[in-house]
């Protein structure tokens, strides 16, 4: 049993690699935000904001910007169960839409859609208290989504903290990246063996037609966390 196990964590991390393609190597410490990053959070994003009214009616109060972060994800090998090098960073920033008070409002999210492409607007996330809880994220540290579980994480000297929403997780406080690396393994799997189909099917099939129904919803979740919102 065992080593079916790990062979079922081996294929997620062919799954998840393939999903995380576009990725570039991971690092802690903050670097200088690229131009085109700052061009998608100027003043003209701002008025674009207040446009989605409709959608977020707390939007109509948006006045800036708070601190931009790069997004991470957990790395192929965190998700096997590795915490030696836990995260990935993406083409994608966010930063919190703040009101003319301070106020978090929601979360505001730029990427490239390709290397060579330059930053845009991606979407807006209505969770203020996450939005509220990034405002206080070091600079320095990696914060990660989470989609499987719709949660962010700030991960700074090997510690994996929950940000806003996230502490309705199964990381709820504080944890050290090797028993997150831990818990998301196990989550995964479990995943991958409560999409298995009834018993009577051979093991590879049962592993590859579950990981099937992995990859086709976190590229649901991607679709929908990066399908940009029609402005004006």
């Amino acid at each position: 049993m065992e080593t079916k196990r790990f062979s079922v964590a081996a294929v997620i991390v062919v799954v998840v690699g393939f999903l995380g393609a576009g990725a570039v190597p991971a690092a802690y410490a903050s670097a200088e935000v690229a131009p085109d990053v700052v061009a998608a959070f100027s003043d003209t994003a701002i008025d674009d904001v207040r446009d989605q009214v409709d959608t977020l009616p707390a939007l109509e109060d948006a006045a800036s910007f708070g601190p931009v972060h790069r997004v991470y994800r957990w790395s192929d090998a965190l998700v096997a169960g590795d915490a030696g090098d836990p995260v990935t960073a993406l083409d994608e920033w966010v930063a919190p839409v703040l009101s003319s008070s301070g106020e978090a409002l929601a979360i505001y999210r730029v990427w490239r859609e390709s290397p060579d492409s330059v930053a845009e607007f991606a979407g807006v996330d209505g969770d203020a208290a996450t939005a509220a809880a990034i405002v206080d994220v070091d600079a320095d540290a990696a914060l990660v989504s989470d989609p499987t579980v719709a949660a962010w994480y700030a991960v700074w000297d090997d510690v994996a903290t929950p940000v806003g929403s996230a502490t309705f997780s199964d990381i709820r406080a504080g944890t050290p990246v090797g028993e997150v690396a831990t818990l998301v393994s196990e989550r995964t799997a479990q995943a991958v063996r409560d999409a298995a189909p009834p018993a009577g099917r051979s093991f590879a099939g049962w592993v590859w037609g579950g990981v099937g129904v992995l990859a086709i919803a976190a590229i649901g979740v991607c679709v929908g966390a990066r399908r940009r919102v029609p402005v004006g």
